[in-house]
């Protein structure tokens, strides 16, 4: 059971520094943070929305990098879509005409708890090393693990590649209903 009432009145997401101190004709159970002016169509303020947008924690990202010719010191890490993986999303590029937006796109993969453990444990062990990420025995990227990866994480791969990644979990996740 969730009791929210019983939650303290200081916490709060925004920054320490961003809360001001209740005035003396503020209400006690008012978070301080909370704009008394009028709210945006939405029912957020901007202010709301881009302290949202700056708390929110970065993801670590495996970017693709060329396979070498001989790939037998890489170390290999092999998921299975019904099994390991719990969710997936698609980032879309920023469309600042810099780059082509169908060369690369970002997916943002959370993993069950038995696979996390499996990840976290892997990436410590393989720090500042390249890998290669194995869904169902189809290679999907291979990267350099820069920080410890857990149970949701980013790939930066190529767009067709990204494709193939979703075909293989959706032929696993059964019939449509």
């Amino acid at each position: 059971m969730l009791a929210l009432a019983s939650l303290p009145v200081r916490a709060q997401t925004a920054a320490p520094h961003a809360a001001a101190p209740p005035s003396a004709g503020a209400h006690a159970h008012a978070p301080a943070h909370r704009a008394s002016g009028a709210r945006a169509a939405s029912g957020t303020s901007s202010t709301t929305a881009t302290a949202d947008t700056t708390e929110r924690p970065t993801l670590p990202r495996l970017v693709a990098i060329a396979t070498p010719e001989n790939d037998d010191g890489i170390a290999r890490f092999a998921l299975f879509a019904a099994r390991d993986i719990e969710q997936l999303g698609l980032q879309f590029p920023a469309q600042d005409g810099v780059a082509p937006a169908d060369i690369e796109v970002v997916v943002t993969m959370s993993l069950r708890d038995s696979a996390t453990a499996r990840m976290r444990d892997f990436s410590r062990q393989h720090m500042n090393e390249p890998m290669t990420l194995i869904v169902d025995g189809v290679e999907m990227l291979t990267a350099t693990i820069r920080s410890e990866l857990g149970g949701k994480f980013q790939l930066q791969m190529p767009k067709e590649k990204a494709r193939l990644l979703f075909q293989r979990v959706l032929a696993k996740a059964g019939p449509a209903t």
